[in-house]
């Protein structure tokens, strides 16, 4: 029997998407990936760029030929976990919420990137 913790079905699907944010290095990156699972609460993809822990990230959905949907946009994650991969990092994200945007409401523990090998 497998230990599931999340509360959340999960969905394995292979969805193209853009993923936005600032690397390790403090720089903007834009990056294509696919969408390994997502539920309710996250989702998780891998990437070539260094995030950390606690980073913000944007996931925007693609078409089946990488072409932006007119009616789609960013939705803002937080890593909430990374780990190599071969060559790529496993992110595992979870949805920033609404009342997490407000001044009063997110605030990263940033920490050292923390990846653990498989």
């Amino acid at each position: 029997m497998i230990d599931e913790r999340r509360a959340d079905k999960r969905f394995f699907l292979h969805s193209q998407v853009e993923i936005t944010g600032v690397d390790d290095s403090g720089r903007q990156f834009a990056e294509r990936s696919h969408l390994e699972d997502v539920g309710d609460l996250g989702c998780r993809f891998s990437m070539r760029s260094v995030v950390q822990q606690g980073g913000i990230l944007g996931v925007e959905p693609l078409g089946p030929g990488g072409e932006n949907f007119p009616d789609e946009y960013s939705r803002l994650f937080v890593v909430i976990w990374v780990k190599c991969s071969g060559d790529r990092l496993m992110v595992g994200t979870r949805c920033l919420l609404e009342d997490e945007l407000s001044d009063s409401g997110f605030h990263t523990n940033r920490s050292p990137l923390k990846v653990s090998a498989k």
